[in-house]
């Protein structure tokens, strides 16, 4: 008489630690979520008093002031306010700074090289075109600009250096 084994469930972590899996492992269980896998609850309730926890509150909808009430607004910077650093502000407008310990726009540039953007690099292809015996012991390759489809994220992270 022979015995039914049966296959051991690959996506269960229990039976990796060595506890046997009691469930049936049906097909509709494999894309079912296994509850003592799934995540804790918080310690503190949330949204509780909150508008729409009630289906009567649900039906009727909530005002528009109620939902600007609870908007939390996101922190917007103040256009050219500690933009330079250090508190100081940059205006365009030299007649401005006179009398005051404000510098100007051109004077925090003029330090910073004229192209600090390196050349971007776009497809890397080696001159033998990975296709052929490589008879150099350094690795070589060549810019051909970028695909198609503009430039992946992995070039658009390469620069070119000058020697």
């Amino acid at each position: 008489m022979s015995h039914h084994i049966p296959e051991r469930d690959p996506r269960s972590t229990f039976e990796d630690e060595g506890i046997p899996d009691l469930q049936d492992g049906s097909p509709e269980q494999r894309w079912a979520v296994d509850p003592q896998e799934a995540p804790v609850p918080g310690d503190r309730p949330m949204a509780v008093d909150d508008f729409g926890t009630t289906v009567d509150e649900q039906i009727q909808g909530e005002s528009l002031e109620g939902r600007l009430a609870r908007e939390i607004p996101e922190e917007q910077p103040m256009f050219g306010a500690d933009e330079a650093g250090g508190g100081a502000r940059m205006t365009d407008d030299r007649d401005d700074l006179e009398g005051t310990d404000r510098p100007a726009r051109d004077d925090l540039d003029a330090g910073a090289p004229v192209s600090s953007d390196p050349y971007r690099a776009g497809r890397l292809v080696a001159p033998d075109e990975g296709a052929h015996e490589d008879r150099e012991a350094d690795l070589v390759a060549e810019d051909v600009g970028s695909d198609t489809g503009g430039y992946t994220a992995e070039e658009a992270a390469m620069r070119v250096e000058p020697e």
